[in-house]
């Protein structure tokens, strides 16, 4: 136990960095983010020109883009502190409230997309290598190939197939959002099931790797029952790649998650933030990007946490 002290500290020294080093990259984004973010702030506006000079200096002023470079720097430090990133030129609302009502759309879609990847890769995996181990060479190329190709395909493709398969063609799912739990499938597969397959993929090796080790040749030669077997003396070694391999791929899940919540008419950050660049929403950009950035910063975190729990060495090796 007295290895955790050490371990907690470096990885908190760690999440500050990354969390600096990323306020720093939205910082430098945003502002590379094309159009003119006091002239959207004010809209249409109608009056004279003096007024209209006017109304865009206060704009100016409460974007704080008339203070030197360093200056919004500090500002925007305070900003991911605080969670005060102004107000949305979209709604009139303060960001917070805005990321308040649509964060919700897009952790349901995290967690259910996660909850894919955990129920299919882990016992398809493990299955599969099973199976394979030394036999039914098509059954393995025929897996290889298929996890490959579906494992490639991009989250919008996939969610477009989906919806063209299920809800037009077969009609088993609503077209639009009803509010109900059938709403989370479809999304959820969507960017779920590439990452599935391929985390699968890694799962596969590593069974193959346990099963051709010494203590599982002796494990069989007891004659101990296969769930047995599989539970105690495989799983525990194919936890730990596929905590290391899942944490990685929730960076994509969170990326496709932003593609697909505009395909299913979520009202979710994805969503509002592929908007807001469009619409050059200043203030909602850099706070949507903020919280996707950290939440992915946070999970891989996490993750390092929960591989030390499964493996101590990692925490001599990181």
């Amino acid at each position: 136990m007295s290895e955790w002290g050490p371990f907690l500290l470096r990885r908190l020294g760690r999440l500050i960095i990354v969390c600096f080093v990323l306020v720093t990259l939205v910082f430098v984004t945003v502002r590379l983010v094309p159009g003119d973010p006091e002239r959207n702030s004010i809209g249409g506006f109608d009056g004279t020109e003096q007024q209209k000079e006017e109304a865009l200096a206060r704009a100016r002023s409460d974007l704080h883009l008339d203070r030197a470079l360093p200056i919004q720097y500090l500002e925007t430090l305070r900003s991911a502190v605080t969670f005060d990133f102004g107000t949305s030129f979209q709604t009139q609302q303060p960001v917070t409230t805005v990321v308040g009502e649509r964060i919700g759309s897009t952790l349901r879609l995290a967690l259910a997309g996660t909850l894919v990847i955990v129920v299919v890769a882990l016992p398809l995996g493990m299955v599969v290598g099973a199976l394979t181990n030394g036999k039914r060479r098509g059954l393995d190329v025929g897996f290889s190939g298929v996890s490959g190709f579906f494992g490639s395909v991009p989250p919008y493709v996939m969610g477009v197939i989906l919806v063209y398969l299920f809800a037009y063609t077969f009609d088993w799912f609503p077209r639009t959002p009803e509010g109900g739990w059938t709403d989370e499938i479809l999304p959820a597969l969507a960017v779920g099931l590439g990452p599935a397959l391929l985390l699968a993929r890694v799962i596969r090796v590593e069974t193959l790797n346990v099963l051709g080790q010494d203590y599982m040749r002796t494990a069989r030669s007891k004659w101990l029952s296969s769930p047995r077997v599989y539970l105690r003396d495989v799983l525990p070694n194919v936890v730990a790649p596929a905590i290391t391999i899942g944490g990685v791929m929730f960076s994509a899940l969170i990326g496709g998650a932003v593609v697909v919540e505009s395909i299913f008419n979520r009202n979710g950050l994805g969503r509002s933030l592929i908007q807001a660049i469009q619409l050059g929403d200043y203030p909602l950009v850099q706070a949507i990007a903020l919280i996707l950035g950290l939440t992915v910063v946070v999970v891989n975190t996490l993750v390092d946490i929960a591989l030390a729990a499964v493996d101590p060495r990692s925490m001599v090796r990181s």
